[in-house]
């Protein structure tokens, strides 16, 4: 705390933050907002602020939007702590234990070695690779996070291993495509994470098959692009560390080891037969916490689980959560989801300058509301009417804006899998924001040029009249 009073850019993010939220008290309320609508919007943009700007540590800036919330009058008090109770922040915490577990027992430098043998001492190649095999972890693994946590700590020993400091482009450039290309891989695919599972409840409740089947392709498509565009923004790759072909010998897995894939096996199956038996994706990540942590039979002993869950994480996490439940209960969100109908009132603009504009309404959207669910669950029913008096397919735009939620991201805290990322320290907040408008661009392109003609091959037109 001494040294961060003694932070000149802290302290001056710290009041500007502040001087945010007053100014939303005091000013006049806009018509259709309550005050405590208001009081709640000051709130998200001085947390917008502090986590944008990097000035403050991740879990100072949660604590102080947790306080702004408890303390702001007239707002829903009971929705200041209840984003702690969301899954996700448990599922972070087995995450943790299962990326631990791997690069403790020996795992993560076993595949790291197997990367480094593979790629030659090429980063190039080592990059390609990734891209190119995050598809097909998406089905062997389908959560991001979890993927995330098995492969950070693999691809961090990587780059030691081929002599690839901590502040080279390189590592910039993978960790950057692990935290915002690769939760894609997983949208992809309707048991893949939060996002797909909440459009497709919304939208017409598809089938597994009917998913994968439409958003595979704009999904691998971004993944694609976005992996060039990463690599363009990055520069030229360092010239990394030759590795003899010749590989060495494989020694036998440890029981540790052992231990981990089977208790990995265990948690996969879970998630992948979840239609069977409705287990929230939470409860076997918490299992897999358990099991590796178990006297005698686990790998992982308490103090290293806890010395490596990071409370910045959980802090952010729970703190963004409470602040989207309370800007929803507070009509904050339903008030700019009005103001955006109103835009096109009275106006019918050309179809694809509408999709434009949902495009970036969504992603602009996303800026406050950093839950990939109630974000998903607020743009959706808005997006279907939009399109629906505009004479466009609402099913077809409500797959375009899922598509942006997932793909544009602004600043670390956006998502969970990117915080996971943004903690190695590999990358910083610009590179996330100059990554996000690339893929802001992106998405417009592939939405116009490869979504739309590939949905109405399948039969999903953009226009119904």
């Amino acid at each position: 705390m001494v040294r961060l009073l003694s932070d000149t850019r802290a302290l001056r993010w710290i009041a500007i933050a502040l001087s945010i939220y007053i100014l939303a008290l005091l000013a006049p309320s806009p018509a259709g907002l309550s005050y405590a609508g208001q009081a709640v919007l000051g709130v998200a943009l001085a947390g917008v602020a502090l986590w944008a700007s990097e000035a403050v540590p991740l879990g100072f800036a949660g604590i102080f939007v947790l306080v702004l919330l408890g303390t702001t009058p007239a707002a829903p008090g009971s929705t200041t702590f209840g984003g702690f109770a969301a899954p996700v922040v448990f599922f972070l915490i087995g995450a943790v234990a299962l990326g631990t577990a791997v690069e403790r027992t020996g795992l993560a430098a076993r595949i790291a070695s197997l990367l480094v043998r593979s790629a030659g001492g090429s980063p190039n190649r080592l990059y390609i690779q990734m891209l190119a095999a995050l598809p097909g972890l998406a089905f062997l693994m389908p959560s991001a996070i979890t993927r995330n946590a098995v492969l950070i700590p693999a691809y961090r020993d990587t780059l030691t291993a081929m002599g690839i400091a901590q502040s080279s482009r390189t590592g910039r450039a993978l960790m950057l495509a692990l935290g915002v290309l690769n939760p894609l891989a997983s949208s992809a695919i309707l048991t893949g994470g939060v996002t797909s599972m909440t459009a497709s409840a919304i939208i017409s409740d598809f089938s597994w098959l009917r998913w994968f089947a439409l958003m595979a392709v704009p999904y691998y498509a971004l993944i694609l692009l976005g992996g060039i565009a990463l690599r363009v923004m990055v520069g030229r790759f360092e010239g990394g560390r030759v590795v003899s072909e010749r590989p060495a010998p494989a020694t036998p897995l440890s029981r540790q080891e052992l231990t981990t894939i089977m208790i990995l096996a265990l948690v996969s199956m879970l998630w992948l037969t979840d239609f069977l038996h409705g287990l929230s994706p939470a409860i076997p990540a918490l299992l897999g916490a358990l099991l590796l942590c178990c006297p005698k039979f686990g790998v992982l002993s308490w103090k290293d689980f806890e010395g490596r869950l990071s409370w910045g994480l959980v802090l952010t996490v729970g703190a963004s959560l409470s602040l989207s439940q309370a800007m929803i209960k507070a009509g904050t969100v339903d008030w700019m989801g009005h103001g955006f109908i109103l835009l096109f009132t009275g106006s019918t603009p050309p179809p694809a300058v509408l999709l434009v504009g949902l495009i970036i309404a969504a992603a602009v959207m996303h800026l406050a509301i950093t839950n990939l669910a109630a974000c998903v669950a607020l743009l959706i029913p808005i997006t279907m009417t939009i399109a629906h008096s505009a004479g466009m397919n609402p099913i077809v735009c409500a797959l375009i804006v899922t598509i942006v939620t997932d793909s544009v991201i602004l600043y670390p805290v956006q998502t969970a899998s990117n915080l996971i990322a943004y903690e190695t320290g590999y990358f910083r907040g610009p590179d996330v924001s100059r990554l996000g408008l690339a893929m802001l661009g992106l998405t417009i392109l592939v939405g116009l040029c490869v979504a739309i003609p590939y949905w109405e091959i399948l039969g999903l037109p953009l226009l119904t009249r």
